[in-house]
């Protein structure tokens, strides 16, 4: 059979060209995500990781600098304990180039193993009159080694020498400048401990634990919990790139399993007749079976061998992609483990063996003469079509159950679900697919005889038509699921951030009218899209004294989301938390010596004022003054930047600053993070499905050599049997779109609802992107369209006569 083997792969070499690219699409897609993912995470990890480089016990929770200081004595007595620091954090006017400016503040250890910053150019500081400050602030403000530049640090300003320009970091100690640890106590109420860290020669868990039972009211845990916790609170308390890791990894396991098994059910139900004659000439059916396997086995060797290299090249040109489009997001190095290659490579044999080796049994389970007749289809009313729908709908079902117990945040079982629901839709598709092109047959028939030869193919053998579908109805299927799910969650944290965080900045003045002309400053402040003075009085509201402020049309404008859309001419909003304070209670309102009753609506973010309309504090009759400034921040600006710009203007004068502005940005940064990399798996998800739908088309096109030169010679011309081949792929690609994209949608729906749990007080609602959505049915059209060009044309070029007696 050896010689058999290889006759066979150097005859079908085209044809294997198929299952190989299969192979290698699959198992890069594999890698790409593995690596990408693992990438994202070491990226997020280092943000965090990289400020405690050194540390290997942290301590939190303590009520200020004395009891850290405690700690530090009690621990430096402690003989496994080498080195301690606290890290202090806080906020500063410091003068720059552009006058003074609210920068934020940080230290440096003492000790320098403890010491996380990483120097430019200079060094750190260490004496108490030197200060290092971040490269993108030094850059922007023109700041070089040895320049001066003061701190208003109490009654006076303090003079400090710039000694070092280090790198910009993320996480939760970053600052704009930094100074000797010993110098923050000295500084005033500017700032306060963050944490405080230490370095151990012995067993971190042991002299946490040492040090959690001699302190009270001090929470110490070794530095890698801390961490952890660091991260999670960064995301809400939940794992996201973990979830993220968990649902693509599976996701490209099962679709790379699908296409390989789909490609391999097409080439070989074309063998069908060699496999038979081999049988004819005495070969059994373990011979058979064999040969098909070790075929199977050189393939999915060779194209998973290749398809580590391919994704891994995917996975460099992915980061590089996102290091120039996104180049805030943290991206770790891309590297191969032995795991992230065995698991693919693995997968992609026995998959290929497994679905090499199916339609191989099929044969030979068939008598040699049986099996050189023509294969009927697959009806219902078979058995075999019975058995198909039974198991089709056992796997519905167990799916179905599976994405429910997956909705009670059980991500394990969602994704499970997922995948048996969509093998028994892969399993109807024989059924669902004719019956879909059933429908759409008038317009086929309108384009003449080559639309009702292209409407009578595709219904003719729905085996045939359902296998080439299936690979663009999973592309289809995963793009629309991570567009809308995207989308949705995308939706979500946009309403919720303009529920909670509706005016970026509040600059209100605590006593009396807003200094002449601070409004015009404010807008001149470089990022900023619009300030608006608001007029307000004092008054009082029920039994409690506060500032009203009146708003027109203008400030509506300025503020995000919906929060005064409803705010009418008898209403009074006051700051509270919704989801716990019930609106629609009356209160007393008096502001000189009118008395009006309003109703009362409570929202988040607005600041320490009451909100009524503007007509509404012009018709209590009392003089009014500017009172506050409400600043919205240009889309894409630099939230730090222009919260710092702000902040110095209104210390300047005198004015309390509020807003969401810097949480905002935060919130947003990390949801960039998640979907650049669900955008970089997008991007592999369109080429796998390309490939895949490329594929199959052509294959079901070369199956049909005989027929195709048999309507030649009835008298079919080369442009109608070109034409013919082309409306037979947009009724498969139009279908194939339609269905990829209603279930897409319902995974979605389930994947989002599942994956948002613990993130969201009310999980997501659906939110569809019609116009990508419409993009995804017009690219798949195309991809079919555009798949069956070349074997069209090469079908075309083969003479009647050779093709009747082609192989």
């Amino acid at each position: 059979m050896r010689s058999v083997i290889l006759a066979s792969m150097r005859t079908y070499a085209r044809r294997y060209v198929a299952a190989f690219v299969a192979v290698l699409i699959a198992t890069g897609f594999i890698v790409a995500i593995n690596t990408l993912s693992a990438a994202a995470r070491e990226g997020a990890n280092e943000t965090v990781g990289k400020q405690y480089l050194g540390a290997d016990v942290a301590a939190t929770d303590a009520t200020g600098p004395r009891q850290y200081g405690e700690l530090r004595t009690r621990a430096l007595a402690d003989p496994d304990v080498t080195a301690a620091a606290v890290n202090w954090r806080g906020w500063a006017e410091a003068t720059l180039s552009r006058g003074s400016q609210m920068v934020s503040l940080g230290s440096v250890a003492t000790d320098r193993h403890l010491r996380w910053q990483e120097t430019r150019s200079g060094r750190l500081p260490t004496a108490d009159a030197e200060i290092a400050i971040s490269s993108s602030w030094a850059r922007r403000h023109h700041v070089r080694l040895g320049d001066s530049l003061s701190i208003d640090a109490g009654t006076k300003p303090r003079a400090f020498t710039v000694t070092g320009i280090v790198d910009d970091q993320d996480g939760p100690l970053r600052s704009v400048l930094y100074v000797p640890e010993r110098v923050f106590p000295g500084l005033g109420d500017i700032g306060a401990p963050v944490d405080e860290v230490f370095a151990v020669s012995g067993d971190p868990s042991a002299v946490a634990s040492r040090l959690d039972r001699a302190t009270s009211g001090v929470k110490v845990a070794t530095a890698d919990a801390y961490e952890r916790t660091l991260r999670l609170q960064a995301t809400n308390g939940i794992d996201v790139f973990q979830k993220l890791i968990l649902v693509f990894a599976a996701i490209s396991l099962f679709v790379g399993a699908l296409v390989i098994a789909n490609t391999f059910t097409i080439l070989l139900a074309q063998r069908a007749r060699d496999l038979a004659l081999l049988r004819c000439v005495g070969a059994v059916r373990a011979q058979v079976a064999r040969s098909v396997v070790v075929e199977g086995l050189v393939i999915g060797a060779v194209g998973a061998a290749a398809g580590v290299v391919l994704g891994y090249l995917i996975a460099l040109g992915g980061k590089a992609a996102i290091g120039h489009w996104s180049p805030s997001t943290p991206m770790g190095g891309a590297s191969l483990t032995m795991g992230s290659v065995l698991l693919p490579v693995l997968l992609g044999i026995a998959v290929t063996v497994a679905a090499s080796y199916v339609p191989a049994r099929r044969a030979g389970a068939q008598s040699p003469l049986a099996a050189l007749q023509p294969q009927e289809a697959v009806q219902v009313r078979t058995r075999a079509g019975t058995l198909r729908l039974v198991t089709a709908t056992g796997f519905l079902l167990a799916g179905a159950a599976g994405l429910l117990v997956g909705l009670q945040s059980v991500l394990v079982a969602g994704l499970i679900g997922g995948m048996l629901s969509f093998i028994g839709v892969l399993l109807l598709t024989p059924v669902l697919v004719p019956v879909a092109i059933r429908l759409v047959g008038p317009l086929a028939r309108r384009a003449g005889v080559p639309g009702r030869l292209a409407h009578g193919n595709s219904m003719r053998n729905p085996r045939r038509t359902a296998a080439t579908s299936a690979a663009l109805l999973i592309g289809v299927t995963l793009i629309t699921a991570v567009v809308v799910g995207s989308a949705s969650i995308s939706h979500k944290v946009n309403t919720s951030l303009d529920e909670n965080h509706p005016i970026d900045l509040i600059a209100a003045s605590a006593k009396g009218a807003l200094p002449q002309g601070i409004g015009a400053k404010l807008a001149a402040v470089d990022g900023v899209k619009q300030a608006v003075q608001l007029p307000g009085v004092e008054a009082r509201v029920g039994d409690q004294k506060m500032t009203i402020l009146g708003v027109d049309n203008a400030t509506r404008a300025l503020v995000r989301g919906n929060v005064l859309r409803h705010l009418g001419p008898h209403d009074i909003m006051i700051s509270g938390d919704t989801g716990t304070e019930a609106s629609g209670e009356t209160v007393a309102v008096k502001a000189g010596g009118t008395v009006r009753k309003l109703s009362v609506r409570y929202a988040a973010g607005i600041g320490d004022a009451a909100i009524v309309s503007r007509a509404t504090l012009d018709a209590m009759g009392v003089a009014t003054a500017p009172r506050a400034v409400w600043v919205r921040a240009a889309d894409g600006a630099d939230a730090g930047a222009v919260a710092s710009d702000v902040a110095s203007i209104a210390k300047e004068s005198n004015l309390d600053l509020s807003g969401g502005l810097s949480e905002r940005a935060d919130i947003l940064k990390l949801l960039a993070i998640v979907l650049a990399i669900t955008v970089g798996f997008l991007a592999i998800a369109v080429l796998i499905a390309l490939i895949g739908v490329s594929n199959t088309l052509s294959l079901s096109v070369l199956e049909r050599v005989r027929e195709n030169s048999l309507l030649r010679a009835m008298g079919l011309e080369r442009s109608g049997l070109r034409a013919m081949l082309a409306i037979e792929a947009l009724l498969m690609a139009g279908v194939s779109a339609v269905l990829g994209i209603g279930l897409g949608t319902l995974y979605a729906w389930f994947g989002v609802k599942t994956l948002s749990d613990g993130v969201f007080d009310s999980a997501p609602d659906l939110s569809v992107p019609w116009v990508q959505v419409g993009a995804i049915f017009l690219v798949a059209v195309g991809a079919g369209l555009v798949a069956c060009v070349l074997p069209a044309r090469q079908a075309a070029r083969i003479a009647p006569a050779a093709g009747l007696v082609a192989d």
